[in-house]
């Protein structure tokens, strides 16, 4: 190649290269390789350059949308939308993100539909869908993925008595308790996943399970049920070991086969904390959120169940009456260790170090009290 040649493929990059950058004059002719890295894109390949703005403001985290907004104006039949943005936000991790509603304006600050799409149905540039259109296709485009026969009601507020009745028929499908996997396992052939303990005891979202999945997989009542449950599925023909297990493994990687490989579904519905880690939860645990003690990344690894190792100094300001026993003057001064040995505390307490005729529960250190007088 010429010298003269290649200085003037330079100069023309670099050129495409600044445009991208600077927002061009109005009345000015913009360059198609301003926004496209191909000079011949089409629409399913738009070959589209990222947004510079991006780059610049920054995205929104998912907790920063609202909760609910209004969209669209009060018509003769139906009111608005009340549109449930930050469910949406969270579903659309699933799969496009906030780009598949905002396109290539999710940073800050977001730009309101009309300041791209007309208003009015007349409009001048009859190749971009006006502000009715462009909402009505962002949600149809999902909405009739699961609901092809969905009415305007099942958006719109409706204000006649006889719509408001048909309207109250939710397309809303409960998510499962537990879904049931058969497989052809030789370690097991049944795996049950606990849905509800993942998404409610575990706080784990959607979209680390969840990706680039069809609407139809949680939302088709026709496919799944109203309220199913539970739910039985056959695991997908013609895939590795590796992929079939490529969800699970985040957090289970380490575990044996026989942990979610059985001969049969079992009877529980949900995670027993006593039967698979050992350490049976008491009424103070139980409610606590997972993460309130299992505080590393990436699943939820083993944690030193004495209590000590969480609630430093603990033994000083204890009131043991909130077991439901309060100490006698003998006991309530004694180190906890004479009594329990085990420091996990889940073992009976024993008398031998002190007493070789008494032993619990025949013979207490104290006197019983109600949980309500311990509070007090």
């Amino acid at each position: 190649m010429k010298p003269i040649t290649l200085i003037g493929l330079l100069f023309v990059a670099g050129g495409a290269l600044s445009a991208q950058s600077a927002a061009p004059k109005s009345g000015s002719s913009m360059d198609c390789r301003a926004c496209h890295t191909a000079a011949t894109p089409t629409k399913a390949n738009p070959s589209l350059v990222a947004c510079p703005r991006l780059k610049i403001k920054g995205y929104h985290a998912i907790d920063e949308a609202p909760a609910t907004m209004s969209l669209g104006a009060e018509g003769a039949k139906y009111g608005p939308v009340n549109f449930a943005h930050r469910a949406h936000a969270h579903m659309a991790e699933t799969g496009k993100g906030c780009v598949g509603c905002h396109h290539y304006d999710q940073a800050r600050p977001i730009q309101k539909c009309k300041n791209c799409h007309a208003v009015s149905r007349k409009r001048e540039d009859l190749g971009k869908p006006d502000l009715k259109a462009a909402m009505h296709r962002q949600c149809l485009d999902c909405h009739r993925d699961w609901n092809p026969t969905g009415s305007c009601a099942s958006c719109h507020q409706v204000k006649d008595a006889v719509a408001k009745a048909a309207a109250k028929k939710s397309t809303t499908v409960a998510a499962p308790q537990k879904i049931i996997y058969e497989t052809g396992s030789k370690e097991g052939k049944t795996v049950t996943f606990f849905h509800a303990d993942h998404t409610g005891r575990f706080a784990l979202a959607c979209a680390e399970c969840h990706q680039q999945e069809s609407c139809r997989g949680c939302h088709d009542r026709k496919r799944i049920g109203a309220n199913n449950a539970v739910l039985t599925r056959h695991t997908t023909a013609g895939i590795t070991e590796e992929q079939a297990h490529a969800r699970c493994a985040t957090c289970h990687a380490k575990d044996e086969c026989s942990v979610c490989h059985k001969g049969m579904s079992p009877k529980s519905i949900g995670f027993d904390h006593g039967r698979r880690t050992g350490f049976a939860l008491n009424r103070f645990h139980a409610p606590l959120d997972c993460k309130q003690c299992h505080k590393s990344a990436g699943g939820f690894t083993r944690v030193n169940a004495d209590c000590e190792s969480c609630h430093k100094g603990w033994q000083a300001k204890f009131d043991h009456a909130k077991t439901g026993l309060a100490l006698d003057e003998q006991h309530k001064d004694l180190d906890c260790t004479s009594c329990h040995e085990d420091k996990t505390f889940h073992a009976k307490p024993v008398c031998k170090s002190c007493h070789d005729d008494k032993a619990w529960p025949a013979q207490r250190p104290g006197k019983a009290v109600g949980r309500e007088t311990a509070k007090k």
